[in-house]
């Protein structure tokens, strides 16, 4: 590390980090004029535009959970950083394709295959899997997260002022130069890995493990995803009018956003590896805690407190799933853990819509809570010995 002055294992640990930093805030610097830019093509009625809208924005979320596996899969046969340098091409010129869309139908095929080039941060994760060494590895899989957090962070603002600074189709070209950058960067810094091996497991412990390890990963997922959507509801509760709602609303988002980062990074810089599942149990147990009193808060402030504190620690959990398995798990199994990821994306929105609208809050808390404690039992019998040893094939 004699010719990078910062304090990681290899330079190129960085630069796909950064990556990651690059296609967060371009998936999300769209996606705050996404739905404006549907409504502004379509020639269909108000309830079918609506019904599009959803699909399309939803795409490449499922898409990304199918795909994260088959992405870690094809490691075995081509070279991981090749296949993470052709992702972020693909993406780069999907959005600039973007920019020039007039039919609805045609903007869900490319939003479908954003979702396949999407999932190629699974190749990202075995990239530095390989580049870090062991003892450090939830602390560099912790940057890879914060990264995308503070994409996911920057990005909505900035998106909403270049609409109206330069319109849709520049919008759409600068979010694609921003990956062609990107690209540059990792072809330059990223050392190139040999093909993994492809790995099955040789017992019914580390099957079990990472199962369980999958579930937290979602769960702890949809601690953080699924809010928004039901946040006006909750408002409302607290007897916000429209406007000062969304005002809160903003501030509540980015105040948690805010210590997800922090937790992350404080947690995971903190905690040795050898720490790492009983740290994962006590941070499920205190997340499940917080989760359940968040029904008790009496007003914004307390909410808002009670929510910080929980994504604080929650996010946290997936760097130190997939540290507990990255090394020796083929590149199959870490694209399924990182699918957990993707798939708690899509499943915390609707979860949350679904259980309120048809029950209430309470019951939504409990729930969730409820569905922390269940893997964090069956994932510690699993791992209680570490990961056994895997046979390749």
């Amino acid at each position: 590390m004699k010719n990078f002055p910062l304090p990681f294992t290899d330079k190129g640990v960085f630069f796909v980090a950064i990556s990651q930093f690059g296609s967060s805030f371009s998936y999300n610097f769209i996606m705050v004029f996404m739905p404006f830019y549907i409504l502004k093509i379509s020639d269909l009625g108000p309830k079918e535009t609506m019904i599009w809208t959803g699909l399309i924005i939803g795409a490449p979320s499922v898409m990304n959970a199918i795909m994260a596996p088959i992405w870690g899969r094809l490691t075995s046969r081509f070279r991981p950083k090749l296949l993470f340098e052709l992702g972020i091409l693909w993406n780069g010129i999907l959005f600039l394709i973007f920019g020039f869309v007039q039919n609805l139908y045609f903007l869900f095929l490319l939003r479908v295959l954003l979702g396949v080039m999407g999932a190629v941060s699974t190749v990202g994760l075995i990239l530095m899997s390989a580049l870090t060494p062991e003892e450090r590895l939830h602390k560099d899989i912790s940057l890879y997260q914060i990264t995308m957090t503070i994409g996911q962070l920057i990005a909505p603002p900035i998106g909403a002022y270049m609409i109206t600074l330069v319109g849709y189709r520049l919008s759409f070209i600068i979010g694609s130069f921003i990956f062609f950058i990107f690209y540059v960067l990792c072809h330059r810094n990223v050392k190139d890995i040999p093909c993994q091996k492809a790995v099955r497991h040789s017992t019914q412990n580390l099957k079990k493990g990472i199962f369980w390890g999958w579930v937290i990963g979602l769960i702890a997922t949809v601690h953080i995803t699924y809010l928004p959507g039901i946040l006006p509801h909750i408002l409302e509760n607290f007897q916000l009018k429209e406007e000062k709602a969304l005002s809160y609303a903003a501030i509540i988002m980015t105040a948690y956003t805010i210590t997800a980062i922090l937790g992350n990074f404080m947690i995971n810089n903190f905690v040795p590896r050898t720490k790492l599942r009983r740290v994962i149990l006590y941070i499920g147990l205190s997340a499940a805690f917080l989760q359940a009193i968040t029904y008790f808060a009496t007003g914004v402030i307390s909410f808002t407190l009670i929510r910080m504190l929980q994504t604080g620690v929650i996010a946290a959990v997936f760097p130190m799933i997939l540290s507990v398995f990255a090394t020796g798990v083929g590149g199959g199994t870490l694209g399924f853990l990182n699918s957990a990821r993707f798939a708690g994306n899509a499943i915390g929105p609707l979860m949350a819509t679904s259980v309120v609208a048809y029950s209430n809050l309470l019951t939504l808390y409990l729930l969730i809570s409820g569905l922390t404690l269940i893997p964090l039992t069956g994932f510690l019998r699993a791992t209680t010995t570490g990961p056994p040893a895997q046979q390749q094939e």
